[in-house]
């Protein structure tokens, strides 16, 4: 499905995309310049390189700092490989690049808040290590303002293009919309977050469906021009790291790494300082698709 913004529309957005992601702090780097790095602690010269896809427009899961790619997923790859020496590089990518780039071995691994389900198992393993849900944003002051998935009916909701959220909006659309009689949800797709959410900010969309834990930093940084408007969970689900279907050396080493934080308390800390769940064992038993 491609975004239904005209091409006016989109030159008449480019001025205020540069003001949100300034304002956000993701101008992400250039797919074309050499790919931003952010090393595990190690120091030794000869230390293995692992390059990791990852959408740098995503808070508080990755994103640009003083030209640098952080975030969570960026302190937890660090800490995995520096248990066994190693480094990581990551690449910045478009979302909907990112499976296809593993599966074409530009990347040895991805690293981007993705949703663990069956579609995705189907490509690449993956490795759980965090639980989220979904959240609903609207502008501050309007007089739309979505709590639960009944509210979008007949209303133009922006999400980010090769996510799962499409998917889930067309689904609520044929669910709680159209089954009803009611009019059907129309989605419209963006590259990236920053760039639906300044689609609601330009008033090209009525609201806005993104990652819970990235719909809080969002409307953090923009102190109050947005808010979360939903009130219920839409669809509880893990997030994994992608992995090269088979690759077993790659799943043991990343599992092993991903244990040895657990042990430490390294993970807690870093769940802790970016507001995000720990899935229990439990949890993943019940969401892991199967």
């Amino acid at each position: 499905m491609k975004s239904i913004l005209s091409t006016q529309s989109r030159l008449n957005m480019k001025p205020l995309a540069a003001i949100l992601l300034t304002a956000l702090g993701l101008a992400a780097c250039s797919q074309s310049s050499e790919p931003k790095t952010e090393t595990a602690q190690s120091n030794s010269a000869d230390a293995k390189v692992y390059n990791i896809g990852s959408d740098i427009t995503f808070p508080p899961f990755e994103y640009m700092e003083n030209d640098k790619p952080a975030g969570f997923d960026i302190d937890i790859a660090n800490q995995i490989f520096a248990h066994s020496g190693a480094k990581a590089n990551f690449v910045d990518s478009r979302f909907s690049n990112l499976i296809t780039g593993l599966e074409a071995k530009k990347f040895d691994l991805v690293m981007s808040a993705l949703y663990i389900t069956k579609e995705r198992l189907d490509k690449v393993d993956m490795v759980p290590y965090y639980m989220t849900t979904e959240a609903l944003i609207a502008l501050t002051g309007s007089d739309y303002q979505p709590k639960t998935r009944d509210d979008l009916c007949g209303k133009t909701i922006a999400s980010q293009k090769g996510s799962m959220f499409p998917k889930q909006l067309h689904e609520m659309s044929e669910q709680s919309c159209v089954a009803k009689g009611k009019a059907p949800i129309t989605v419209r797709e963006f590259d990236t977050s920053p760039e639906s959410v300044q689609a609601l900010l330009a008033k090209a969309v009525d609201a806005h469906y993104d990652d819970a834990s990235v719909a809080k930093s969002t409307v953090e940084k923009l102190k109050g021009r947005i808010v979360i408007s939903s009130t219920e969970p839409f669809f509880p689900v893990l997030g994994g790291i992608a992995i090269p279907k088979g690759d077993k050396a790659m799943l043991d080493k990343v599992t092993a790494g991903l244990d040895a934080m657990k042990k430490s308390g390294e993970y807690d800390k870093l769940i802790a300082k970016y507001n995000l769940q720990a899935p229990t064992d439990e949890e993943i038993q019940k969401n892991m698709p199967k």
